[in-house]
């Protein structure tokens, strides 16, 4: 399907006034990912240029404004070139295929579709023509050559490698990056979107050790986001700086990036949960306020879903203030009178799973019923509208909200299953079994655990594709994403925890198998959050709560209660019925790993004293 975009969004952002023939100018002839797009490409031996990018990302609003609307750069690409863009988060599995190159993602492929170039960021008309001439150049004299960091295409074999050298590699890789002073990852170590797995990796492992210094660096990591809190409409920033940093001119006075991203809200709010639940330090209480009164002002929708960012300007900003200058306002009043941000109204499901998942965590650490309340009704809503017959979910619907926004890329909604939708909104569901108890989410998890096997699991490696096969997998090989397999084999290891169901046996170690190699790792482990949590459930095992008997009694309630109240991040917490153990006449508390269990707890103050006894696993390594 070809797109043809006008450039009145790039014109908007510049402040550029739109008249008619303002809008008549050229514009690049823009495609989807499809295979006529592919099939052009090759038929009229023309070059793929494919832009990958998100809505929320305000590097990818200066290439499309600057670089995008720019006649050289316009006229070159419809000579020479097959244009593609790719809204991430719409199109999840492409979005992790190139996320190596973060966003403005510019990928360049020969007409076969042989990636022979990639290049992160926005790049300015006069540094972006040079490398388009040099592309025309080199495949007029035949000289264009396969880029050696193409993205990796599946594995043809599972890793046979001990699953706890591969789990310990791993942690050393992580730990490299690990910022010691300030917490998190990186250079600043504050915020971004790829904290939320690696912060909570590092919670469990402190957990399970005991570990005190690995605790403290956890907890830096959750204070960092309290420094990119906004003390105006609440939420936080996409990172922020420490006062004692040397940070670019450009984000001096805020020191922040001021983009407000739905996945950096959940990720603090896990953050803030965590804390929580460690020091029961009240700013850890208030940072969990502040980001759920951000979400519930800002980006909820009417259904109890959440929308996908806030941009991080307002449309017209006045002449000398920088966006920086903007968000330095201190009051809400300041900042209505130079207009709002929009916000972007695509709700994605993998990302309201995150939110939901947060949520849960939020209550468990509070006890508040409200966060718990707002988790059931986004569940629900993707239940409800997003649910397909044979119990996979879409990742996106039709939105008459978000058609009304000045988006980059229009919103395109396959009706086709991503992995990323289906386990982590299948662990959302599972972390609302954890918090209530209640049958109907497990239910809905079984569902789409078998629905995700019948579509996305290689039945003959073992792991899963991103998406179904469509006709771009005869050019495009398919791919088994590195942290997609990890968070499903999560989702699966306690899948098969909670339902006993042998359809799911092995499908955990199988899923970290099929992508565990050490290429792979090498390439992605410094962000592989998700991985390494699947590696630690894996190799050292659950802890499961179960209360056993009526659990209408008093008791069974006040177990439960007293089991949700226990940190322990392998947790498996449900009432189960008498049948695996016996019915004692009161309802009680087993708590096991495959290695052992404890006596039958009858008193609620027992459970966290009995639950100590996991905390380091003998068969760890």
């Amino acid at each position: 399907m070809q797109v043809f975009r006008l450039s009145a969004i790039g014109l908007s952002l510049l402040g550029v006034v739109l008249t008619p023939v303002a809008l008549a100018v050229e514009t690049i002839d823009w495609h989807h990912w499809e295979i006529e797009a592919f099939e052009r490409a090759k038929a009229e031996d023309k070059i793929i240029l494919v832009s990958v990018g998100m809505e929320g990302c305000a590097a990818c609003g200066r290439m499309e404004a600057l670089t995008y609307t720019d006649s050289g750069v316009i006229g070159r690409i419809n000579k020479s070139f097959i244009a593609i863009e790719v809204d991430a988060e719409a199109r999840p599995d492409i979005g992790e295929r190139y996320s190596d190159w973060a966003w403005p993602a510019t990928i360049f492929m020969a007409p076969d579709a042989t990636q022979v170039l990639a290049i992160r960021g926005n790049r300015l008309p006069r540094n972006f023509n040079p490398i388009l001439d040099d592309l025309v150049a080199k495949q007029a004299a035949g000289r264009l050559e396969a880029d050696p960091n193409s993205p990796y295409a599946a594995p043809p074999a599972p890793a046979a490698t001990e699953l706890t050298r591969v789990r310990d590699d791993l942690r050393v890789q992580l730990d490299r990056s690990l910022n010691r002073k300030y917490g998190g990852w990186g250079r600043s170590g504050i915020g971004g979107e790829q904290s939320g797995s690696r912060l909570r990796h590092l919670y469990m492992r402190a957990h399970m050790y005991d570990d005190a210094e690995l605790e403290e660096l956890a907890l830096k990591g959750s204070a960092g986001f309290l420094n990119a809190l906004d003390p105006v409409w609440g939420g936080v920033y996409s990172a922020s700086f420490p006062a004692d940093m040397d940070v670019p001119e450009r984000f001096a006075g805020l020191r922040a990036i001021p983009e407000k991203r739905i996945l950096v809200q959940s990720n603090a709010l896990t953050a803030f949960a965590l804390g929580y639940e460690k020091t029961a330090e009240d700013r850890y209480r208030a940072g969990i306020v502040e980001v759920d009164r951000y979400l519930r002002h800002w980006m909820m929708a009417p259904d109890g879903t959440f929308y996908t960012n806030q941009k991080s300007e307002p449309p017209n900003l006045p002449s000398g203030m920088s966006k920086q200058d903007y968000w330095l306002l201190d009051s809400d009043a300041k900042r209505r009178a130079y207009g709002l941000p929009p916000v972007d109204h695509a709700v994605y499901t993998d990302k309201n799973g995150e939110v939901i998942t947060a949520y849960v965590l939020a209550y468990e650490a509070t006890g508040n019923d409200a966060y718990l309340t707002t988790a059931k009704k986004a569940a629900r809503a993707i239940l409800q509208k997003r649910r397909r017959a044979d119990g996979w979910v879409v990742q996106a619907l039709p939105n008459d909200a978000a058609d009304k926004d000045a988006r980059m890329r229009p919103l395109v909604t396959d009706e086709k299953p991503f992995l990323s939708a289906q386990v982590w909104f299948g662990t959302a569901l599972l972390a609302l079994h954890r918090a209530s108890g209640d049958p109907e989410w497990l239910a809905a998890a079984d569902g789409i655990g078998k629905a995700t096997l019948e579509q996305l699991h290689d039945d003959k490696v073992g792991g899963f594709f991103a998406t179904a096969a469509d006709a771009t997998a005869a050019i495009i090989a398919p791919r088994k994403p590195f942290e997609g397999n990890g968070t499903a084999a999560s989702f699966y290891y306690d899948l098969w925890l909670y339902t006993k169901d042998d359809i799911y046996a092995g499908i955990a170690e199988d899923a970290v198998r099929a992508v565990g190699q050490p290429g792979i790792i090498r390439r992605e482990g410094r962000i592989a959050g998700e991985f390494a949590i699947a590696l630690e459930k894996v190799t050292t095992k659950y802890v499961e709560f179960s209360v056993v008997g009526d659990r209408t009694h008093p008791n069974a309630k006040a177990l439960f209660d007293a089991g949700l109240a226990v940190f322990e991040p392998r947790k498996a917490l449900h009432y189960e019925a008498p049948g695996r153990y016996p019915d004692r006449g009161i309802p009680s508390m087993y708590i096991c790993n495959p290695d052992m269990c404890t006596i039958p707890i009858t008193e609620p103050a027992e459970v966290g004293k009995q639950a100590v006894a996991f905390r380091a696993p003998a068969n760890s390594g």
